[in-house]
């Protein structure tokens, strides 16, 4: 799949299977879902779908969507969007986001242009935008409990009645600092905007090599975000905690684990990236202005 000329482009475009990905509990992505596969089949091309929307709309299920599809077309919000990048991500499958959420900074597009955007694809007239994603692996003395890639963040906090965490932060062999905290965000440029920018960190572009540390609540008050390089490998070591204590690691917002006292995770940038489809009329910062409102009064 190449974003290439616009002269290639139809012929290309001819050879995609383009799969369709909504929210299993979203009856207006669903109801957007069957005119995207409307449109699929009209313009000749392959088509396939999640069970669940095959099975709602009465169509058949289809072949595998995650092993399959050439490009994702995907309905919903952020959580979605991360959803569909998880699966789809060892194919470096290409997602275009269908803004169905809140804010939804990886959608691209809004319900009323998914139709125009697809054209656009059919044209040639987009762009694939390759996102870096960092590995997550927590250990718990010798043994590795969990290694993933995410594409917004890795977040530790507390349940409800947990007290404050205190939570040592490495790189290689460098000491940072001790954060006495209700927990910490280590994000992408791309999570900026996610968890991170609700707790006051900072915005990075996506196209900085960077990895942000952001500490939630922290109890010194001097204690601000550090934005690093991504060459660079994060060393977390959790100093409090027991199994009553409720100290959870969540990755994208989608998996969490119970930490224990002493458990270390390690974050670094990752091998494999997410690709979204964009659109050369849209920027940036334009997407930052509509979503945060930066320019009412």
């Amino acid at each position: 799949f190449s974003s290439g000329q616009a002269s290639n482009a139809a012929c290309i475009w001819c050879l995609m299977i383009v799969g369709v990905i909504c929210k299993e509990d979203n009856p207006e992505a669903l109801a957007l879902s069957e005119r995207v596969i409307a449109w699929i089949r009209d313009n000749d091309l392959s088509c396939l779908m999640e069970n669940h929307i095959a099975d709602a709309l009465g169509l058949g299920q289809t072949g595998d969507v995650w092993l399959n599809s050439d490009v994702l077309v995907v309905l919903g919000g952020d959580g979605t969007i991360l959803r569909a990048i998880r699966m789809s991500m060892p194919r470096k499958i290409p997602v275009l986001g269908v803004h169905m959420g809140y804010l939804g900074f990886l959608t691209e597009v809004t319900e009323g242009e998914v139709i125009q955007s697809l054209e656009d694809m059919k044209a040639g007239r987009y762009i694939l935008d390759e996102r870096t994603m960092l590995v997550v692996k927590l250990l718990r003395g010798e043994q590795e409990i969990a290694s993933q890639h995410v594409l917004n963040d890795m977040v530790i906090n507390k349940g409800a009645l947990a007290r404050i965490i205190d939570i040592e932060v490495w790189t290689s062999d460098t000491f940072i600092t001790d954060y006495w905290a209700d927990g910490l965000i280590v994000s992408t440029p791309t999570g900026s905007t996610a968890y991170n920018l609700a707790a006051g960190g900072p915005i990075v572009h996506p196209q900085v090599s960077a990895i942000v540390l952001n500490p939630i609540c922290p109890h010194v008050l001097s204690n601000r975000s550090i934005v690093l390089p991504d060459s660079q490998e994060v060393i977390i070591v959790v100093k409090s905690g027991k199994a009553s204590d409720n100290i959870y690691l969540t990755l994208d917002g989608q998996k969490g684990y119970p930490l224990l006292a002493d458990d270390r995770i390690k974050v670094k940038r990752g091998s494999m990236k997410a690709v979204l489809v964009r659109f050369p009329q849209r920027n940036y910062f334009e997407i930052l202005r509509s979503k945060l409102k930066w320019q009412e009064r």
